[in-house]
């Protein structure tokens, strides 16, 4: 898929170019430059307490079938939670 601001690109050439295609909407973006939406609240969210997190791993291990599996997503969720960009 295209980034938008290509597929915006495209859009406003074929309005020039073709008569019943109308221009697009004009984008506005936010003067301050800090993300919005879910991205906003995944950089603000709170601290997870360590001693929280190392619990659940082992105890999905004990889920017949898939605890295994649960517990690895588990813990490479871990890797993605806490490293802070």
């Amino acid at each position: 898929m295209l980034v938008s601001k290509t597929r915006h690109r495209i859009h406003e050439w074929l309005a020039e170019h073709i008569s019943f295609v109308q221009y697009p909407r004009p984008r506005a973006f936010p003067l301050d430059n800090r993300p919005t939406g879910l991205r906003r609240r995944w950089q603000d969210r709170p601290p997870m307490p360590l001693a929280g997190a190392m619990i659940p791993p082992p105890l999905m291990l004990f889920i017949p079938g898939i605890g295994v599996y649960l517990s690895i997503g588990y813990i490479a969720f871990l890797f993605v939670y806490f490293k802070r960009t």
